[in-house]
């Protein structure tokens, strides 16, 4: 990579993610890095991001053969989420009997669906490199 070009790659990434940190490594630490990285097909930096998020206790993002039912089920989220506010709507609009407790727990829940429906999305989100070794 030519000095401009790895000048871009740089910017593109503080731009995404914001900060930068520089971490040495033993060359066996390097190793197995590398070797995951390859091993998932993503960057050194992105595996480095994923042990992080599971040590603070954020989602994994998942993986291929985890992705389309991931995907399902956060569709299958979306739609719980429609049922929800419907049966919210009925109870504001007087189609259903209003009760407070009720209306509360179905806001609490429905707010727990798009919670999940989003932690979800997230895990789906593909790396940049993946996104690029697509045709």
């Amino acid at each position: 990579m030519d000095a401009d070009a790895e000048k871009a790659a740089v910017k593109n990434a503080s731009r995404r993610y914001g900060e930068v940190t520089h971490i040495r490594f033993s060359a066996d630490e390097l190793a197995s890095l590398k070797g995951i990285a390859e091993r998932d097909g993503v960057t050194v930096s992105e595996v480095v991001r994923r042990l992080v998020r599971a040590e603070v206790g954020h989602l994994p993002i998942a993986s291929e053969a985890l992705r389309p039912a991931i995907v399902d089920m956060t569709d299958q989220l979306r739609r719980v989420g429609v049922n929800f506010n419907q049966a919210v709507r009925a109870m504001n609009d007087g189609r259903a009997a209003q009760d407070e407790d009720i209306e509360r727990a179905l806001v609490a829940v429905g707010d727990l669906v798009r919670q999940f429906r989003e932690e979800l999305k997230t895990m789906t989100v593909e790396s940049r490199k993946a996104r690029e070794a697509r045709p």
